[in-house]
């Protein structure tokens, strides 16, 4: 059974807290990363992932950067969202990150 995880996501080469972001579900399994959100669905396949790191956000929130072989995708997951502010929840974001670090081991 796979997890699925309340997110914000943005792709892009930098993230900041002006940064618009898009809300929708992430779940990670054997094959990659699966992104739904109203604005469509995204694939990365596990054998693109190159790294996942986390880090703080301008001090405030845990955030994770993707880096992949089509470019630079930006993910935490997220208590409750109201427009662009986002309430993250710390440890399903640690653990997120985990599950995409060993992805990118593994390649």
């Amino acid at each position: 059974m796979k997890t699925v995880y309340k997110v914000f996501f943005h792709n892009g080469p930098e993230i900041g807290l002006k940064t618009h972001v898009l809300k929708g579900t992430a779940s990670i399994d054997l094959s990659g990363l699966n992104i739904q959100s109203s604005e469509g669905s995204s694939f990365i396949p596990s054998a693109s992932i190159n790294d996942a790191e986390l880090f703080r956000l301008h001090g405030s929130m845990r955030v994770i950067r993707v880096e992949h072989q089509g470019g630079r995708l930006y993910l935490a997951v997220v208590r409750f969202m109201i427009g662009q502010f986002a309430f993250v929840n710390f440890f399903k974001t640690g653990e997120l990150h985990d599950a995409l670090k060993r992805l990118a081991r593994s390649n």
